[in-house]
């Protein structure tokens, strides 16, 4: 199997054409076997049926590069309301929004925080607790997901 960073970026162009985001590729081993879990966004949300179409997209592209050795399980699905946020534009987009996030190197003796998005910009992003704002830059960001309160 090639680098998982080289299946990411290679993926995540192939599917900029379709004006469709990866927000994240997770790799697990299932036995013999690798499983790539796709997750994958865009304009409007992402439905069932475009799932199937972005599977075999991506099943393609993996055979085309040769990116995988062996055999192999293909999952794509949609973010999720608990949506992971990795890069400065997620954040970006995010803000007014509730996040968990967990750090590298702990800041007051904590290791996790949730609260809003208050601010973003390419190097960091301030946190509001209810109580204090605080800055994060995204190196120490180990881990940051969207934490919606759900009402039902």
């Amino acid at each position: 199997m090639k680098d998982p960073k080289t299946i990411e970026q290679t993926v995540a162009k192939a599917l900029e054409s379709e004006q469709v985001e990866l927000v994240d590729l997770v790799i697990q081993h299932q036995g013999k076997k690798a499983v790539l879990q796709f997750f994958v966004d865009k304009v409007g949300g992402v439905t069932l049926d475009d799932c199937g179409v972005l599977t075999d997209k991506i099943d393609a592209i993996l055979e085309m590069e040769n990116l995988i050795d062996g055999a192999y399980i293909l999952e794509v699905s949609s973010p999720g309301v608990n949506r992971v946020l990795k890069k400065p534009a997620h954040f970006k987009q995010f803000i007014t929004q509730r996040v968990k996030i967990v750090l590298k190197v702990p800041l007051e003796g904590r290791g996790f925080f949730t609260g809003v998005i208050d601010s973003a910009d390419d190097t960091a992003f301030v946190l509001d607790d209810g109580t204090n704002k605080y800055r994060f830059t995204y190196d120490n960001i180990k881990k940051a997901n969207l934490d919606p309160v759900l009402e039902f």
